[in-house]
């Protein structure tokens, strides 16, 4: 998960994709909020989402995986 303003703890806003679709490099794979900034998040690579490891309203922190 990129830096986002500093923020400890963001949330995850929305999904851009599901499990199966493909996804581009830098095509948007979900909204992340937090109490300072709500962003798009890019995906760092082409492929297929195997997984969704957290749920729309999850909280994520840096260290924690959130897709595969």
């Amino acid at each position: 998960m990129p830096d986002l303003e500093g923020a400890e703890e963001i949330t995850i806003g929305a999904w851009s994709k599901k499990k199966g679709d493909h996804v581009d490099e830098g095509e948007t794979l979900l909204e992340a909020l937090t109490d300072k900034v709500n962003a798009e998040i890019p995906s760092p690579v082409s492929g297929v989402v195997e997984e969704l490891l957290l749920a729309e309203g999850d909280p994520v922190t840096r260290t924690k995986s959130w897709l595969r």
